[in-house]
């Protein structure tokens, strides 16, 4: 099981898509999933966000990255 630390944030565009395609979901269904708009979660991924992804965003991503495997 995974413990949060705000020691491991790491909001990089690139890291995000990672975890993306290791938990097998669409951007639609992990911005579903997580809940956050379709839009901020396209935003994030492209670096395009007016600020990083926020942490529990990351946090999120990695429990369905951990689970899918």
């Amino acid at each position: 099981m995974m413990t949060p630390h705000i020691s491991h944030y790491n909001p990089e565009p690139q890291y995000l898509r990672d975890l993306l395609e290791k938990a097998g979901l669409t951007q639609r269904k992990a911005a579903e999933t997580i809940g956050v708009s379709e839009r901020s979660f396209r935003d994030y991924l492209n670096g395009n966000h007016k600020s990083k992804a926020p942490y529990p965003v990351q946090f999120a991503l990695e429990s369905l990255a951990q689970i899918s495997v």
